[in-house]
């Protein structure tokens, strides 16, 4: 692809961190995954796609006015269990004014933005957009691979179930269904979200009541036809369209602090489909969430 002569992020990049309505950060860390490796190369391969990204939502409103600041890629070490504190202290002290957006990495990655979006948002909320609930105290050999992200992050953040609900889970471990079932936590499977997204969107929404909500994306909730390029592709997932649809009845009466998307594989993929599919939500997301200024 062409990209000779575009800026970063539409050309909305470039802001002081002060002064930054969004700041984007990379966590290029695919330890935790068990099955195919990748996810480690999505900042990189995000952010330099992200030029040929117009500074437009889909339904025509401008996003030049947007600051945007890239903070850059941030290291957890060879291994996040041990590593995370240290990029979850760094996006805490973030001012939090500052819509936060996060390109990892698997989803064990996004252990540490939620710890730093529940200090910075206090009473936060989180939304869960994945194929797998990830809730599994103890997966695929180990507990902090990415069938436990999810379980870890509540713990990192000291959020409850009840601060959380599951959209588009499809594929599942005996035990995060038995751990999900005694929970007090909201979910919409994903034929449900693919039935209404924009109902789905505005009933998670109203369950947020108001709290700064947080967005976790995994790509993998889409189905493979629109995200080829993740660890784990699932049959029968949403259309990227759907997933707009989603943001957009989530995003009314919302207050929107966050994204991460995760699970980005670009060794995976096909003719970066599934990392234009990431940009999209991208740059839906901050003209969903930015409120310009007066």
């Amino acid at each position: 692809m062409n990209l000779e002569g575009l800026r970063p992020w539409g050309g909305l990049a470039g802001a002081a961190l002060e002064e930054a309505d969004v700041v984007v950060a990379g966590i290029p860390y695919d330890g935790s995954a068990t099955y195919r490796k990748g996810a480690a190369l999505a900042p990189e391969r995000v952010r330099r796609l992200s030029a040929v990204m117009p500074p437009m939502t889909e339904d025509g409103r401008s996003l030049r006015e947007l600051k945007v600041h890239d903070l850059g890629n941030l290291d957890p070490g060879p291994e996040i269990e041990h590593g995370w504190q240290g990029v979850a202290e760094r996006l805490a002290a973030l001012p939090p004014g500052a819509i936060l957006t996060v390109v990892g990495g698997d989803h064990c990655a996004m252990i540490p933005v939620l710890a730093a979006q529940a200090r910075r948002h206090p009473g936060l909320r989180l939304v869960w957009v994945d194929a797998h609930p990830d809730l599994c105290n103890f997966s695929r050999g180990g507990s902090w691979t990415c069938g436990c992200a999810l379980r870890r992050g509540l713990e990192a953040a000291q959020l409850s179930p009840a601060d959380l609900m599951l959209a588009g889970p499809r594929d599942f471990d005996p035990e995060e269904v038995d751990y999900a079932s005694g929970q007090d936590l909201t979910r919409i499977w994903s034929a449900e979200l693919a039935r209404d997204p924009i109902a789905a969107g505005r009933r998670l929404g109203e369950v947020a009541g108001g709290h700064p909500l947080h967005i976790s994306f995994d790509i993998d909730v889409l189905d493979p036809a629109f995200a080829p390029g993740t660890e784990i592709p699932s049959g029968g997932g949403i259309s990227t369209r759907q997933a707009l649809d989603f943001l957009a009845g989530l995003a009314e009466g919302s207050r929107l602090v966050g994204l991460d998307v995760a699970e980005v594989a670009p060794n995976l993929d096909q003719n970066d489909i599934t990392s234009l599919a990431a940009l999209k939500l991208i740059f839906e997301f901050w003209g969903r969430a930015w409120k310009p200024r007066m």
